[in-house]
Parts: C-alpha cells; structure tokens; sequence
C-alpha cells in the first residue's frame, strides 16, 4: 500500500512536466492494479491550488468526480486529534504542516512508501519515497 502525495495529482491536473509518468501511475490505481491512499486535506490542497491556477469549478467537478472511480484509492479522514499530532511532526523533522500531516497519516496507517515529488519526504526515517516513474 502507498500513500499518494498531492504532487503526483497536480503534476497531471495542470499538466506540467512530470505529468506524463503521473497520468500512467495513477490510471494504475484508477483500474486497481496498486492500491493506496490519499487523505481528504491533500484533496482539499489539489483543489486550492487548482483554483490559484484558474481552473474553473466545471474542470474541479470533473476532478473530485474522477476520484470516485479509482477502485485501488481510497480516502483518509484526518481528525482533529491527528492534526494535532501532526504539529510535533512538524516541529521533529521541520516540515510545513501539509508534509507533515502525510507523515502522520502513514504513521498511523504503518505505511511505508510514499509517492512524491517531494524531496523533503528523503529525510524522514520511516518513509521510503518513490517516484511514479518507477513503479510504471
């Protein structure tokens, strides 16, 4: 199981370089073949971000609706108690809080890998991060 960072979603959602090996990645657990998880704050992030990218509320629609036909994804709920903790995270490995609260969400789930771009994620002890590119 892997937890999918935002990243690996706006890389295709706004179809920036890296978004190619992404498309390929997440139609692997759009059909099931891997599974995962992304949690409902990372969803809300994508679609923020979407919007500081002008996208309008039909093509966000058609995002958020996408997600429902993944068979391999499902979606976290952070509670409040989790964020909180997340904030010692934050502090441990000097992270923001939204890298932070990915490393929360595996600790509680004993996940070990993580999908991302992010390079801040090589620091932590107990995440292996891997790149879409190689798991297609």
């Amino acid at each position: 199981m892997y937890l999918i960072d935002a990243n690996i979603f706006l890389e295709v959602e706004l179809g920036q370089k890296k978004g190619e090996p992404a498309r390929k990645l997440l139609k692997r657990f759009e059909n099931g073949e891997l599974s995962g998880y992304i949690s409902d704050f990372h969803i809300d992030a994508i679609v923020i971000v979407m919007e500081n990218y002008d996208k309008t509320g039909k093509e966000i629609a058609i995002f958020l609706s996408s997600l429902l036909k993944y068979s391999g994804l499902s979606i976290i709920e952070i509670s409040l108690s989790s964020k909180i903790n997340t904030t010692k995270i934050m502090d441990m490995y000097d992270l923001d809080f939204d890298d932070a609260l990915i490393c929360q969400c595996m600790k509680e789930r004993n996940l070990k890998m993580l999908i991302s771009y992010d390079t801040h994620f090589d620091k932590i002890d107990f995440i292996e991060r891997i790149t879409p590119d190689k798991l297609i």
